[in-house]
Order: C-alpha cells, then structure tokens, then sequence
C-alpha cells in the first residue's frame, strides 16, 4: 500500500499551496492514499515522525518510509518523491 502524509497546519502559507498542487495532482496520485496531518491537533503522531516543520510530505510503501520532504515544493518535487525510481 502506498500512503502520502501530508503534515500541515491552519495559519501556513505554503501548507494551503502544497494542498493545492496535491489537488492539481489528483489524477496522478490516484492510486495513493493521501492523509492530512494537523500538526496543532495530532501532536502525538507529529512527533513520533519528527515533523519539526510544515509543511512535511512523507512517502510510505508498504508501511516503511521511503522519501521525506519539508517546505514548499512543486508538483515536479512531488511526483519525484513518489517516482517508482525511488522505491
């Protein structure tokens, strides 16, 4: 299973325009389960990934992390972090 966690918060900026290129993405990213993580409100699971910033997508295939990246990148950036190369 592949899973993209996207760690966010509210009053960020370049959250809600990563949030919007993952939508432009949609039809790419189809076949990948896509979490939103509100840094505010799950602080728990925030920390057990050490997010220390936002905003965060992490890759996973098969419940093991294969690609990390924080801050604001395109959809290039993001279509490279789940390119099967990398896995």
């Amino acid at each position: 299973m592949k899973k993209l966690e996207f760690y966010s918060a509210r009053y960020c900026g370049k959250c809600r325009a990563l949030k919007r290129r993952l939508s432009d993405l949609e039809q790419e990213l189809s076949k990948i389960k896509i979490v939103i993580v509100d840094i505010d409100i799950d602080r728990v699971k925030s920390r057990a990934n050490f997010v220390d910033g936002v905003p965060t997508l992490i890759y996973y295939k098969d419940e093991k992390e294969v690609s990390r990246v924080s801050g604001s990148i395109f959809e290039e950036d993001i279509l490279n972090l789940i390119a099967e190369e990398k896995i």
